[in-house]
C-alpha cells in the first residue's frame, strides 16, 4: 500500500522506463515501451480523491503500528465492563482490514463508499468478514475477578478469536463454565503452563489464569466428538464458598459451579459406562420369536424381575 500512490505518480514515466528495461536493449527504437507497458500492466493515474483515500489508509496503519503490544495487551478499570473493552480492542484492530478493503476499492478504480472511510477510524467486530475473523490477533486482558464476566464474551468467539484473562483477585469459582460449546477451547487454570493449550487452538479460544482455590478445567474440541472426550475438569477442593462477588450474586456463582459439577459427572459416567454383553441365545421355533423371548427374559432378570417372561 505504501508503494502504490508513488507508483500511480507520473504513471506514463514509470510504465516507459519499467516496460524499457524488461524488453532490453533488442526492443530499442523498435517497440514503443510506454504503449507496450499498458497492455501489461494495469496501472491509471489516481485521482485527487483516491490519492487521499490511500494516505488516509497509509495513517490508520502507522497509528496501529504505534500501538505496539499495547493495542494487543490491556486492562479493564475497576468496575469496568469487560465486553466495553474486547469490544474497543476489536474495533481499533479491524481498522487494519478495513485499511485493505479501502486499498482494493483504490486499487480497482472504484468509487470508495463514504462508510468505508468511517471504517479507518472505528471497525466492529461484528462487521468483520468471516476471513477477517479467522485472522484476529490474540487479545490478553488483565482484570479484577470482581469484574469477570464471562457472558460478555460469547459474542466475540468467532472464527480465530483468542482471548487470554489475567485475574488478579478473588474469582468466582467456575467463571468460564458458561462458555463451554462444542467448536470453543476452554481453559481455567492457575497454572500459566497450562494456557499452553491456546496454541493448539484451531477455532475460538479463552483461556483465564485464575487464583489458586479455582476449579480447573480444559475444553479442548479437537480431543474427541464427545464431550467426555473434549473436557477434563479438576476441583482443587469439595468445600468451595460461592459468595457475592461485583456483578455476580451467590446464587449465579452456585449454579455456575453446580453447571460444573453436572458436566463432570456427566463426563465420568461415559467414561465408566461398561457394555452389557447378552448371552447366547438357544432353542427358538425357527421363525426367531424363541430369541425374542429370551432376550427379554434375560433383561427382565436383569432388571430384578425373577419371573422372566411369563
Amino acid at each position: 500500500m505504501a508503494t502504490f500512490k508513488p507508483s500511480h505518480r507520473g504513471v506514463e514515466r514509470t510504465l516507459a522506463r519499467s516496460a524499457a528495461l524488461a524488453l532490453g536493449a533488442f526492443a530499442s527504437g523498435r517497440i514503443d515501451a510506454q504503449r507496450f507497458g499498458a497492455l501489461l500492466v494495469d496501472q491509471r493515474p489516481l485521482a485527487p480523491e483516491a490519492v487521499d483515500t490511500l494516505v488516509k489508509c497509509v495513517e490508520a496503519l502507522d497509528e496501529l503500528l504505534a500501538y505496539g503490544d499495547a493495542l494487543f495487551v490491556r486492562r479493564v478499570p475497576r468496575g469496568g465492563l469487560l465486553r466495553d473493552e474486547v469490544d474497543a480492542r476489536l474495533a481499533e484492530i479491524g481498522r487494519a482490514f478495513a485499511a485493505a478493503r479501502v486499498f482494493q476499492s483504490v486499487r480497482r478504480g472504484a468509487p470508495t463508499p463514504s462508510g468505508h472511510l468511517a471504517m479507518l477510524r472505528h471497525f466492529p467486530f461484528a462487521l468483520w468478514s468471516r476471513a477477517e475473523r479467522r485472522l484476529a490477533p490474540p487479545l490478553v486482558i488483565r482484570l479484577g475477578g470482581a469484574d469477570l464476566r464471562a457472558e460478555h464474551l460469547v459474542e466475540y468467539l468467532d472464527g480465530a478469536v483468542c482471548i487470554a484473562l489475567v485475574v488478579d483477585d478473588l474469582v468466582s469459582p467456575a467463571p468460564l463454565v458458561r462458555l463451554i460449546t462444542p467448536s470453543v477451547l476452554v481453559v481455567q487454570t492457575s497454572k500459566a503452563t497450562a494456557l499452553d493449550a491456546l496454541n493448539r487452538a484451531t477455532g475460538p479460544a479463552v483461556a483465564a489464569l485464575l487464583p489458586e482455590g479455582c476449579a480447573e478445567l480444559l475444553h479442548d474440541p479437537n480431543a474427541g466428538a464427545r464431550l467426555d472426550d473434549r473436557l477434563t475438569i479438576t476441583r482443587a477442593s469439595a468445600e468451595t464458598k460461592c459468595e457475592a462477588l461485583g456483578w455476580r450474586s451467590a446464587r449465579q456463582a452456585r449454579e455456575e459451579l453446580a453447571q460444573l459439577d453436572a458436566l463432570a459427572e456427566l463426563c465420568r459416567a461415559a467414561r465408566d459406562v461398561s457394555l452389557l454383553v447378552v448371552p447366547p441365545l438357544g432353542g427358538g421355533n425357527g421363525n426367531g420369536e424363541g430369541s425374542v423371548d429370551a432376550v427379554a427374559s434375560w433383561l427382565l432378570t436383569q432388571a430384578g424381575f425373577d419371573g422372566g417372561v411369563g
